[in-house]
């Protein structure tokens, strides 16, 4: 239990540090502001001459769709950009230097560089919802069926903040595991370029329900609807059974995602050790 704690305390300080590092150089976070902000605007713009003629979309009023816009690009501007930073490390021998180091070299990492994200996160999501309340006039609106008043809104804003943490975490281990890819090949950017790919086709541009039924039933059991589509519709069109069941699947994607990431790293750590180090 003591070496449990000292490694929790470990990973509890590199997320802490990460934060206040992300927040003290507060300059860094007007990149991402603008241009998240110009996304939301343009893709409002997009939505409103797609709704010109028509109320509703696969059960999606162009409110819904532009917040599910905002919700849906959080995870990616604030918590979808591990892989270069790690794949740079390994390929620069950084890693042959940790791998001595008393912890687990996964979960360090994850607790680092997550923990910074988080503050990446908190900042794109406040600007999100500033801009949609004021493009939109308010949140949507919850289905009188799932309750009314505070505790339900409170119980919706509860779930979402969960689904997005466990999208990050989902999104770094998936990352961790395409960085990790560097112990055998040198090049391996294009594997992030397919990540990136089909995580913005799969759940973050669009709702999953707008793809033909063929590809949406196959898109449904890869892990990328988790990364965006989960926490943007726990919002936009809440329910206890639905958020319950797409927060039940982010969890077994993280936890498939970090047994691979452990897995990769292990196997790929050897050839380190097989190489002298």
């Amino acid at each position: 239990m003591t070496r449990l704690k000292a490694r929790f305390r470990c990973y509890s300080i590199a997320a802490s540090t990460a934060i206040r590092e992300r927040l003290t150089y507060a300059g860094n976070f007007h990149g991402a502001m603008l241009t998240y902000g110009l996304f939301v605007f343009i893709f409002s713009r997009v939505w409103a001459g797609a709704y010109a003629r028509q109320s509703t979309i696969a059960g999606y009023t162009m409110a819904m769709a532009v917040w599910y816009f905002i919700i849906a690009e959080v995870p990616s501007f604030g918590m979808g950009r591990f892989f270069i930073s790690l794949s740079q490390d390994l390929k620069s021998g950084q890693v042959a230097y940790q791998l001595s180091r008393p912890y687990d070299f996964v979960y360090y990492h994850y607790a680092e560089r997550f923990g910074g994200s988080l503050a990446d996160a908190g900042v794109i999501m406040v600007e999100g919802l500033v801009i949609g309340v004021l493009l939109l006039g308010g949140v949507p609106a919850l289905d009188p069926a799932q309750g009314s008043g505070l505790a339900a809104e409170a119980g919706r804003a509860a779930l979402l903040v969960l689904s997005l943490l466990l999208a990050g975490s989902l999104g770094f281990f998936l990352q961790f595991s395409l960085a990790m890819t560097a112990f055998w090949l040198e090049e391996n950017e294009a594997f992030f370029w397919i990540y990136q790919k089909l995580m913005l086709v799969i759940g973050t541009l669009i709702p999953i329900e707008f793809l033909p039924a063929p590809v949406a039933a196959i898109a449904i059991w890869t892990p990328f609807p988790y990364l965006s589509y989960a926490p943007a519709r726990i919002f936009v069109a809440f329910s206890w059974a639905e958020a319950g069941s797409l927060i039940t699947r982010q969890l077994i994607w993280w936890a498939i995602a970090a047994t691979l990431a452990k897995a990769v790293f292990a196997r790929g750590s050897r050839r380190i050790a097989m190489n002298g180090g």
